[in-house]
């Protein structure tokens, strides 16, 4: 389960099925989404943090 601290509009690693995308939490939509074309993701199964370059 993802914590909700995640859930801020931050882009995540998350894995949709079998394929890794780029994505981020809607609160308006209550979803996960691509943050380029506002695409739902549907089946998050699993997911990471992307760590910004330091």
């Amino acid at each position: 389960m993802m914590p909700d601290d995640r859930k801020d509009g931050r882009l995540m690693l998350l894995w949709e099925g079998d394929r890794p995308v780029i994505g981020r939490w809607d609160d308006r939509r209550t979803a996960w989404e691509d943050p380029e074309g506002m695409h739902l993701f549907e089946d998050i199964s699993y997911w990471v943090d992307i760590n910004s370059p330091e």
